[in-house]
Formats: C-alpha cells, structure tokens, sequence
C-alpha cells in the first residue's frame, strides 16, 4: 500500500488530497483539507509576497507536512501556482518551505499548471471534446480539446482574487464598475479565436464548485453533488445579476456559499457568465477534478498518464479498492446485459441503457462496505456519493436506483430526483423494467460458483421460456431465478419460465 500526499499553494488557498494507492494502483481520497490563505493578496506594489501572507503560507504547509506524517504518508507532491510563479520574491517562499518542512516545492509554469487540469479533467469526465476553463485566484487556464487531446491551451494573468481587487468587487459593487469589468472580459476573451470551437464549457476549480453550490440551493436541486451538475448558462446570468446586486454581509449569508468566499463570488461568476457569452456554449459542466488529480494521474501512470477509458476506470476502481467479489459483479453484468440483448423484443430499449444496466450489474453490491443489513438503501447511498466518475447525474441516479433494485425493486425517493433534479417521469418508468432482468441475474449466481456461465430466452406469445447452461448442478440458481417470475410478469406482460438448459 501505497499514500501520496499532494499539496497545492494556490492564489487563494492551500490544499492537501491524501490518496490511498494499492498495488494494483486502484485509489481512493482520504483526506481533503483547504485553507484560505490569499497569496495573491499579500502581493505589494513591487510585486512581492508580503511577509504576513509569507508566514501564512509556512504555517499552513507545514502543519499539512506533519499531518502527512501522522497519516503515514509515504511520499509528499508540493506544486505553487500563479501567485508565487508571479512574485518577485516567490522563490525566497520556496526556499522557506524547504527549510521549514524539508519539502521542495515546484513552481509550475502557466502551461504545465493547464496542462495537469486537462489531465485531472479527461481523466473524469467521459466528454471527449470541450472547452476547459480552470479559475484560480490569479489566473485562467483554458484548454480546447478533442477527442480527449489537448488541441489548443491559454493563461491568461487575471483571476477571481486578482480581478477582485483591481476592479474593487468585494462588496457592492456599482453599476458602472460591473460595466468595465465585463468589457475587460469581453476584450480579453475576444483575442482568444478559438473559444467558440468547443460545444460545452467544463470548469474546475473552486469559484466553479462554489457556483455548483449555490446554484443547488437556489433551484432545491437534486442529486446534492457538486462534480457533473450542468448548468444552463441563463442561471449564470441570473445569479451574477442576483449577487452582483448584494452587499457583502448579504452574500455570506448566501445558502451554499462559503463565508470565506463571499468576496470573490461575484468576480468568480462574472468571469464564468462572460466566459459563457464569448464561447456561445448553452451550458456549463462543473468537474470537481484539478490539478492534484492530473498531478495523481502523473505519479501513478507516468508515461501515460491519460486514461483510454474513464468510466471502465472508475468504475473496476471501486471493485478492486474495496475488495468485493469481482467474479460474481462480472458474472451477473454478464448474465445481465446477455439478458437485456436476447429481450430486446420486450423492452425495445437501446444501448444507453445497456450501459445503465451493465453500470448497475458491477456495482450492484457495493453497499456491503457499509452493512449488508438494508444493503439496497446502502448501496444507493454508495453509487450516489462515491467518487465515481464518469456518468452524468441522470444516468448516475438511474444506475444507483436500479443497483439498490438488485433484489427487489427500490424506488424510495426517487420521485423527489424528478421534481428537483435531471430525472424524467419516463425513468422511473425505465428502472422498473430494467429492475427485473438485474434480479434474474443475480439469483443465476447466488451461489457465486460460476455454476451458469450462459442463458438463452425463447420467446413466444405471451411466454418467456429461459434455459439456463453450465457445467455444474444449478438447481439453486434455477430455483431462485423462478422465484422472480412474478415481478417479471408484472413488468413484461409475459409468463416466465426459467429451466435447466
């Protein structure tokens, strides 16, 4: 076993991601703790850190240093961005990190700091082409990429801190103030001819996650998860118009806001809405993925350290970290998605929801990390809020519900994901039919022998006749997958027979 501590000294705050790494590389976070610490802000007219926000940055470090220590971290990764890449007297910081905690800190350059986002972003989302937008305290970072490549990259020198400052937009700003403000970002992002190449913004980085919050409060949105939530760029606009309109005390009692975070709130959405504006995308993406994740990528695969596929990844990630029985989770996705192929008459339903089905079929178990006792409500606790990448909202609550289905059919709750959140009437309707045929195969395993390795479904009218093949004696599996013929009846309209092959 493997720990790798990262430390990222950004503009605005320090971070520390402590990643569990087992031998076979699969991972899980452990520990991710932040500190504001404004950097950027502690730069003087000369351009220097100044030593108050010098010593804060120490502090901060090294007591993240002793904590990696404490968590018997094996190896430590210290990156600075733009803030100490900027200063005049940025390695003098360096130099006193180094001599406080023994830690060697690397500056990165604006293109290798954009370049480690599009890994941590390609390496988390399964879009394959995008604009990629990651908003610091002291700079913006974009990245054009297709088909999963990094096809054109810019930093530009100004972020949320920075621009907050310049423009004097901590608290209410006036009106005239705003109107410069955007006009720089129009400019700006004007002499950028690729910008509007790309069909979907991504953005990463805390002013994004901030807006993911606040935007989940002001609509009452469902699931409560920051990383995949779309974004129409129209409630960009509103809640810029909206917090732009508020004094600073107001702003931080803002539902979803960090207090810490209140200055730079309407800095952070101006840029993002006029960012919207000049690339003519209809919506924004926010990934939870930064710098620290394409830094992790990098230490755990250095000469490739791009995933060929991401939701395969993440998905064999969570099997293999937490050890569960991944001959049984393959054989039922197997038996499952085999099902789904030969009933394709009944169903009428097409490969989007194969992949749904087979999603759900893996993960179908994972609730037994918490308790076997209620494992449905667990396991949709589990496939909801694990780190697992790669699926939009829909589809993640989709494949959590029918993953908790895996015995009987579990739909608590899942009204509340259509009236607040991406979830249509019609999938409610889709989980129950898919339900039946992840029973079916999971009781063709219930001894977990491999004792059926195929099936064959003959339909007539009005019948389902399912022979079921192996080497060995099933009379059990047989058994129990008769014992869902009821709820497949109810679901198909049809009669299911289920025998030896």
């Amino acid at each position: 076993m493997d720990r790798i501590g990262i430390i990222d000294i950004g503009s605005n705050s320090v971070r520390l991601v402590i990643i569990d790494i087992k031998e076979n590389r699969s991972h899980h976070l452990i520990e991710n703790l932040k500190r504001t610490v404004r950097l950027r802000s502690g730069l003087d007219d000369g351009g220097l850190l100044s030593e108050q926000g010098m010593d804060s940055a120490v502090e901060t470090i090294s007591l993240f240093v002793k904590f990696c220590q404490a968590r018997r971290v094996k190896h430590i990764v210290a990156v600075a961005t733009a803030a100490v890449r900027r200063a005049a007297n940025g390695r003098v910081l360096v130099d006193r990190i180094f001599k406080q905690t023994g830690i060697q800190t690397q500056v990165l350059s604006g293109e290798e700091e954009a370049y480690l986002g599009y890994i941590g972003l390609v390496n988390s989302v399964t879009e394959t082409t995008g604009l990629m937008a990651d908003l610091g305290g002291g700079a913006l970072k974009l990245v054009g990429f297709k088909d999963r490549l990094n096809e054109n990259s810019v930093t530009l020198d100004f972020g949320a801190v920075s621009l907050m400052e310049q423009y004097d937009l901590a608290d209410l700003p006036a009106q005239q103030t705003l109107r410069t403000f955007e006009a720089f970002l129009d400019e700006s992002f004007s002499q950028i001819p690729w910008l509007s190449n790309y069909p979907k913004l991504i953005g990463i980085g805390g002013t994004f996650r901030s807006l993911a919050r606040v935007y989940r409060h002001h609509v009452n949105y469902l699931p409560d998860i920051t990383d995949g939530i779309t974004i129409p760029a129209e409630a960009v606009e509103e809640l810029y118009h909206i917090l732009s309109a508020m004094s600073l005390e107001e702003r931080q009692r803002v539902p979803g806001l960090e207090r810490a975070r209140a200055d730079l709130i309407v800095t952070g959405i101006g840029i993002i809405y006029r960012l919207l504006q000049a690339s003519q995308c209809p919506e924004l993406m926010v990934s939870a993925s930064s710098i620290r994740d394409g830094l992790f990528f990098r230490h755990v695969y250095p000469r490739d350290p791009i995933l060929f596929n991401v939701l395969t990844h993440h998905t064999n990630n969570l099997i293999e970290y937490h050890n569960l029985d991944e001959n049984h989770l393959r054989r039922v996705s197997n038996l499952a998605v085999t099902l789904f192929d030969q009933l394709e008459p009944l169903h009428g339903l097409g490969s989007a929801e194969r992949r749904m089905l087979l999603i759900a079929s893996l993960l179908h178990e994972l609730g037994v990390v918490v308790s076997v006792e209620s494992l449905e409500k667990h396991t949709l606790y589990t496939v909801l809020n694990s780190r697992f990448l790669g699926l939009a909202h829909r589809e993640r609550v989709i494949a959590a519900y029918l993953a908790a289905s895996h015995d009987q059919t579990f739909l608590a709750g899942l009204g509340d994901y259509v009236t607040h959140g991406p979830v249509a009437p019609e999938d409610i309707v889709l989980v129950k039919k898919l339900a039946p045929l992840l029973q079916i195969a999971h009781s063709l395993d219930r001894s977990r022998a491999g004792a059926v390795t195929h099936v064959r479904a003959n339909l007539t009218p009005g019948l389902c006749e399912l022979k079921v093949f192996g080497p060995e004696k099933r009379d059990l599996e047989v058994s129990d997958a008769a014992r869902r013929a009821p709820a497949f009846e109810a679901e198909y309209g049809v009669k299911l027979v289920v025998m030896p092959g």
